[in-house]
């Protein structure tokens, strides 16, 4: 049975060649203010994409010590949104015009991260146009989305991203999602960032059209949170059976509040996070 997995660090891992493996370079350190572990794989060879099947990018992992849903509201998870925030701006573009799309159905708790994280992002478009009176030093000016899924659309996520970025004229992208890890250990406690996009579904074989700077156009970025693993077992009945913590929907809270906080800090950063929960909420 192969992986099945979002993480580019898994992929790197599991192979056997990795270390022998030409246009790879990757660096590991630990951020005791966060409580995390944080690797930089960066891809740049065509054989080495090939190889881990990840396209040529940058991708981080943090690997945090504890599950996300237990440091809710302490010092280790606001240092947390510190790094998380400067681990986006090596995957991102400086830009002050970003589109940031949830991905995921709000209505399944384990794939609900993308939806929740974009309504929780401070979206700033409509007060530069309407009221720029109020648009203040240190904005950017954002756009937030929830794209929802095929099943309830009817639409790719692809086209909706693509049709946003044909109307609102981003010069980034910023996709957030709920991702698969072939490590259960990796669920509710990993974060993955990277500047290659994303394929939702992938790493649960439903793959569905890319979100990449290839198709939209404009430089994409990911993140996310491994949320499913595949059930190991010798029983084939359990072949295609997928496994989330029981803690699930702390989990997608916490994460959704983490992420979204480190967008906003990229994002807004002359603004405090209390400034920010003071107008979203």
């Amino acid at each position: 049975m192969g992986q099945n997995t979002d993480l580019a660090l898994e992929s790197y891992r599991g192979l056997s060649e990795a270390r022998e493996l030409t246009g790879v370079i990757s660096e590991e350190y630990y951020d005791s203010d966060a409580a995390a572990t944080v690797s930089k794989t960066k891809i740049i060879s065509a054989e080495a994409a090939e190889k881990l099947g990840k396209p040529k990018g940058v991708y981080i992992t943090i690997e945090c010590d504890r599950p996300l849903s237990e440091y809710l509201g302490d010092i280790a998870a606001q240092q947390r949104v510190v790094l998380l925030s400067e681990c986006l701006s090596e995957v991102c573009k400086a830009s002050d015009e970003t589109l940031v799309l949830g991905l995921g159905n709000r209505d399944i708790t384990p794939d609900a991260l993308g939806p929740l994280t974009a309504e929780r992002v401070f979206a700033t478009r409509h007060i530069k146009r309407y009221a720029s009176e109020l648009f203040g030093f240190g904005m950017s000016q954002v756009s937030a989305v929830s794209a929802g899924v095929m099943a309830k659309t009817g639409i790719e996520s692809q086209e909706i991203a693509a049709s946003l970025c044909k109307a609102v004229s981003p010069a980034q992208v910023i996709v957030c999602d709920a991702l698969a890890c072939a490590e259960p250990s990796h669920m509710g406690r990993t974060i993955q960032l990277c500047s290659t996009g994303i394929s939702p579904g992938s790493g649960v074989e439903n793959a569905r059209a890319e979100l990449s700077e290839r198709f939209l156009g404009v430089p994409t970025a990911a993140i996310g949170i491994p949320t499913v693993s595949r059930m190991m077992s010798d029983d084939t009945r359990f072949d295609s059976l997928m496994v989330t913590p029981k803690q699930i929907d702390k989990l997608i809270k916490a994460g959704a509040e983490l992420i979204s906080a480190a967008i906003n800090s990229y994002l807004h950063p002359e603004l405090t996070s209390s400034e920010i929960n003071s107008i979203l909420w």
